[in-house]
Formats: structure tokens, C-alpha cells, sequence
């Protein structure tokens, strides 16, 4: 299971959806810096997942410090290619402590709905290692569950140059995990597919795993702005502190 998970991320179909994501990265630095201003915390942060580098690029651009963490060999080379200025690591973070040590972050984050790929369990742990790792605040990015199952279509196509993508979801209401089959087509042939299942969370349970793993929610709004989360939101971002 779990080598099937890393395959996934370790998938070109998959590394080039995540590149139209790319412009979100500067949105996202930009918001993080406001974090930064509105809480008076110190500018070297952990990005966990960093994936391609999308938001890490344009923290640097901002004058942050910047660390990154992704599971997978091939995200951590496309963001070690489009970005000056920041390191990167391979590892997995569930275990972060493993990775850093006595090291600290004033701030990391854990953005694009990075969470529910393993078991409740493994996200509270993945939770408390993000605090052992933070000096001041922990921020994580979620789609919101009750938003997805009511608003989004099960059947959907989009354009992830040079790749046509159909994406077939199925939510399982029992364990509350989405069923993600993706099929790639160019010039008309299908070129290959894609398949993971993930856990989609309602703001109190994740408020739940939140306290389990130790940390102290002290603002929750919708995506990369100001305005307060409502269950209309497609995101809640979530800002804890250790």
C-alpha cells in the first residue's frame, strides 16, 4: 500500500497536474508573509510537502528561508529545478524528527490538501511532527469534505498540457474516503492512469486530530485569504500554535 501511494507521487501524470497549481505558489507566499506580519513570527519555514517548489519558489523571491520535504525523488528534483535559494530533502513526514533533529522552523506549512493519505492515525502523527518541528506555528490547507461531496462533480475532465485527464471520484460515506481514478489521454489515445484513495476531513475532525497531535487552532479561514471558513468554502486553512 504504501509503495503504491509513493508511486503515485512519483508519477509524471501526476507531477504535471501538480505544475498548473503553479501560479497558486505566489498567492500562497504572499499570504504566508502576511502570517509572518499579523503574529510577529521569524521568516524560516518548512514547506512539508513541497512537491514541485510552487509556493517554496516564491518565498525565497520574498526574502524567506526556506526548507523543503517531499516523499517523492522526482518532486524534490523538479523543485531543486525551479528554485534558487532553498534547500530540499527527501523524506517522509511522518518522521520529521528523524530528518532535523534539535532543528526548528518558525513556521511550517502543509498546504494543497496534504493529509488523508494514510490512516487518521498516521495524519495525528504526521500533526504532532509538524509541532515537534515549529518554533511558533503550524499551518495546514484542507479541502473541505462537506463542500466536496455536494459540489463536486464524480465525473470531470480537465487539461494538464500536454495531457487530457479524466477524473472519476467515488466518496465512500462509511470511512469518509474519496476514490480517485485518473485516465490520461494525448492525440486522442490513453496513455496511462492513475489511482488513490484519500480522506477527506469536516473542520471538527480536523479540529479533533489537531488537539490529539497537541496543537492550539487560533485562526481558521477560507484558502490563502482573511475571510473566516464557512462550510460553503471549497479550503479551510487552519493556523495552530505549538
Amino acid at each position: 500500500m504504501e509503495t503504491e501511494k509513493k508511486l503515485v507521487f512519483e508519477s509524471d501524470f501526476y507531477i504535471k497536474q501538480i505544475m498548473k497549481l503553479w501560479d497558486e505558489g505566489e498567492k500562497w507566499a504572499s499570504w504566508i508573509s502576511e502570517v509572518t506580519s499579523k503574529y510577529s513570527t521569524g521568516k524560516r519555514i518548512l514547506d512539508v510537502p513541497c512537491g514541485i517548489g510552487r509556493i517554496s519558489h516564491f518565498l525565497v523571491k520574498k526574502g524567506f528561508n526556506v526548507v523543503g520535504v517531499d516523499i517523492s525523488e522526482k518532486m524534490i528534483k523538479a523543485a531543486e529545478e525551479n528554485t534558487q535559494g532553498a534547500t530540499f530533502k527527501i523524506g517522509d513526514m511522518r518522521y520529521l524528527e528523524d530528518i532535523f533533529k534539535d532543528e526548528k522552523f518558525d513556521i511550517t506549512i502543509n498546504i494543497n490538501n496534504s493529509l488523508g493519505y494514510y490512516e487518521e492515525e498516521d495524519d495525528v502523527k504526521i500533526l504532532n511532527q509538524l509541532k515537534k518541528v515549529s518554533k511558533s506555528l503550524v499551518i495546514i490547507n484542507l479541502d473541505n469534505r462537506d463542500y466536496t461531496i455536494y459540489n463536486k462533480p464524480n465525473e470531470y475532465y480537465t487539461y494538464a498540457p500536454p495531457y487530457l485527464v479524466l477524473s472519476r471520484e467515488t466518496f465512500d460515506p462509511t470511512t469518509s474516503r474519496l476514490m480517485v481514478r485518473r485516465t490520461y489521454f494525448m492525440n486522442d489515445k490513453e496513455i496511462g492512469k492513475i489511482e488513490y484513495s484519500q480522506r477527506l476531513y469536516s473542520l471538527h475532525e480536523v479540529l479533533s486530530i489537531l488537539k490529539k497531535a497537541g496543537l492550539k487552532p487560533i485562526e481558521i479561514v477560507a484558502g490563502h485569504s482573511w475571510k473566516g471558513f464557512s462550510i460553503e468554502d471549497s479550503e479551510m486553512t487552519i493556523i495552530s500554535k505549538v
